[in-house]
């Protein structure tokens, strides 16, 4: 059983850094201990991993497919072209003449349509699964520019030895995010706020 101690400036910030720091999410099974009040500082001892789901190839095909249904009842030219899967998240990607109308300025057009697709398909296909919805290739060169932006802030952290609070990011950003920085032994990364206004917080790890 793994066991860390962390502070936070409220008790529910410090178990979420702990969380963190043991790498799990919510659905682990983890017991708390509040070792002090003021300012806070807790306990976490890691019982049992959550078991990580695994899309089926099968699951992630329905899924392409509904999500071309989904995109050609729009008086576009465009369709959805399944690409990868890995975890619970599946990677579609909009194709076509059109595409880009569906991706927007900065992307604003396809984060509101994955956010809308995210709570229509886990309903009508699998509880477990998320869309990563791409158009036109914009969504890997924001995954590579997120990556360098958080790398550049971890260095940052690294030599202030204060806390970075990244903007609000849809669950697939934070979890590049997190997979960036998981490896380095001088921070560590928790999130914070409800959805859809979630929040990465980079922190010097100890």
């Amino acid at each position: 059983m793994a066991s860390v101690e962390a502070t936070g400036n409220t008790v529910e910030e410090a178990k979420s850094r702990a969380l963190g720091m043991l790498g799990v999410g919510r659905s682990a099974h983890v017991e708390f201990e509040v070792l002090e009040e003021n300012p806070p500082r807790v306990r976490a001892t890691l019982i049992e991993e959550e078991q990580p789901y695994v899309v089926t190839p099968q699951v992630a095909r329905k899924v392409a497919d509904y999500v071309d249904h989904f995109v050609k009842r729009l008086p576009l030219h465009v369709q959805a072209a399944l690409r990868h899967s890995h975890g619970r998240y599946v990677e579609v990607e909009l194709v076509g003449r059109d595409a880009n109308i569906l991706v927007g300025k900065n992307g604003e057009v396809l984060d509101r349509l994955q956010f809308l697709l995210n709570n229509i398909v886990p309903r009508v296909i699998d509880p477990h699964v998320r869309v990563v919805l791409d158009g036109a290739g914009w969504r890997r060169r924001r995954t590579e520019r997120l990556r360098n932006q958080v790398i550049a802030i971890a260095n940052e952290v690294k030599l202030r030895g204060e806390e970075a609070v990244l903007p609000p990011m849809p669950p697939h950003e934070r979890r590049i995010v997190h997979q960036a920085l998981k490896d380095d032994p001088e921070v560590m990364t928790y999130s914070e706020g409800e959805e859809p206004n979630r929040y990465v917080v980079i922190s010097p790890r100890g």
